[in-house]
């Protein structure tokens, strides 16, 4: 059991690879960060938990709070202003924000955060800053920007530009989830002479499904200093044995696998955003500073609504290319529909069916194959190779489409011909006998830029049995042998 510190490093067992830091209890630190600290408190007001750095911020000793009305340790004005805003909350996860109000007399103006998380309010507090660093009226103006790009990479671009602008951040990127979950930086704003890491691709690791599974609930995530001291929320555990649940937190401490990570790319702050789509990540919005910077809550409050609007315009953006993917392709499907069924000589007008192939599904060579009679067009196997890989076919499902992006790997002759063709779909155009129209593409060799080398040996760094991050961030290319397009 982790002791009243927070401390919750636990050894691994046998077996450290990449996948170690999926079982890192991120949600339970038991800290916070030092620009906030947290009262946690029963549905009956009596403190449960609180941060030891409620003294800084609040002027109130932790220890001594824990087990005490918290109306006998703010004023009735305070209660009555929590009291009033905890009556919104609504939804799980939800947020309350209250922004340049006392809770202290004689104490600093305070923006404070506030969420139900079971039976338990958690309450944050930061010392308000005077000056914030933008405004929704600004990025009201500036989001238009963002809306008249016509694609997504396009209106990424201008978004991160405006986020540098309004933030201070030194660098700021679009980081876009593959379906492997690795990320891909997509679009990039920095200072100048930094190096680059536009078209990085970081393996699934560097971010763990625990952590993906976070960014759902807790849309915005600032560390604003890696190298700040932490400070302990007490006690760890309560009377059930449980630690308080910071899965919603504003201030929750770091990994520190995670600050070991910023530090070897040289970052000594960090934002993330969540960017949505139906309710899953579609991607973020990663920034980083190269000294430490805070920004205010109510800033961040107007940065995370931003972040929302982009979700809905990438949203709006994705469904028009979906939509006119799917125009095109009932149209191809209407026109080879019509010429099937209406006798035309298929072979004889072997050129115009490919070429309005084509035109709606990229592909580097077309075959069609009629009555045992062939057409080849591209990239393609030879004549014979293609008699034996037709037999292979035959062995599919009748009347289903076949693809693969790895044809060798099913069907290992393949392997003869994967300089000119690594993928295939096949489209039954007839049962008896088994006709298809097959669409091919080559081989890329391709070159995914890592962000450091997914397969280097693992070694063991200061957090006992645990990953340490990647020390080298130069590009590594990984090439995909057998492998088309998907």
């Amino acid at each position: 059991m982790a002791d009243q510190t927070g401390n919750t490093a636990r050894p691994l067992e046998d077996g450290v690879d990449l996948t170690n830091c999926d079982r890192e209890p991120i949600h339970i630190p038991g800290r916070v960060q030092s620009y906030g600290c947290l009262i946690a408190v029963s549905t009956d007001w009596i403190v449960q938990h609180a941060s030891t750095n409620c003294d800084e911020i609040l002027g109130l000793d932790a220890a001594a709070m824990i087990g005490q009305p918290l109306l006998d340790l703010i004023p009735a004005s305070a209660m009555h202003l929590l009291r009033t805003h905890m009556q919104l909350l609504g939804e799980p996860d939800q947020l309350v924000r209250i922004f340049d109000k006392v809770l202290i007399p004689g104490g600093a103006p305070l923006d404070i955060s506030i969420h139900q998380i079971g039976r338990t309010y958690v309450i944050e507090c930061e010392k308000k800053q005077q000056v914030r660093v933008t405004d929704l009226g600004r990025l009201q103006t500036l989001l238009e920007r963002v809306r008249q790009r016509k694609d997504i990479v396009s209106a990424g671009q201008q978004a991160v530009r405006i986020l540098k602008a309004q933030t201070g951040f030194d660098r700021v990127m679009l980081y876009r989830f593959e379906p492997d979950d690795s990320g891909t930086v997509i679009a990039e704003a920095t200072e100048p002479g930094m190096e680059p890491y536009l078209s990085l691709r970081y393996p699934a690791s560097d971010i763990p499904k625990q952590a993906r599974a976070l960014y759902t609930r807790n849309k915005l995530r600032l560390i604003a200093d890696v190298d700040a001291p932490v400070h302990d929320v007490i006690p760890y555990a309560g009377p059930d044995g449980q630690p308080l649940d910071m899965s919603i937190c504003v201030t929750r401490a770091v990994s520190p696998i995670h600050l070991e990570y910023l530090r070897n790319m040289g970052v000594q702050a960090s934002m993330s955003v969540s960017i949505l789509r139906r309710g899953k990540l579609w991607g973020l919005f990663a920034c980083h500073h190269n000294t430490p910077l805070t920004l205010d809550f109510e800033s961040r409050t107007v940065i995370e609504l931003f972040a929302q609007l982009f979700s809905y315009m990438l949203a709006e953006k994705l469904a028009d290319e979906e939509r006119e993917e799917a125009r095109k392709a009932r149209a191809l499907h209407d026109k080879l529909v019509n010429r099937v069924t209406s006798g035309v000589d298929l072979l004889s007008n072997f050129e115009n069916i490919s070429d309005e192939i084509l035109e709606v599904i990229q592909a580097d060579g077309v075959a069609l194959y009629v009555g045992g009679t062939l057409r080849l067009r591209g990239s393609t196997p030879t004549a014979e190779q293609f008699e034996d890989l037709a037999r292979f076919l035959n062995t599919t499902p009748a009347g289903e489409i076949f693809d693969t992006d790895n044809l060798s790997a099913a069907y290992p002759a393949a392997k003869e011909f994967v300089d000119r063709s690594a993928g295939l779909l096949a489209l039954p155009i007839s049962r008896r006998p088994r006709d298809y129209i097959v669409l091919f593409r080559h081989e890329i060799l391709k070159s995914v830029r890592w962000a450091g080398n997914p397969e280097k040996p693992v070694t063991l760094g200061p957090n006992g049995a645990r990953l340490t991050p990647r020390e080298s961030f130069a590009a590594y290319t990984e090439m995909v042998k057998g492998h088309s397009a998907a």
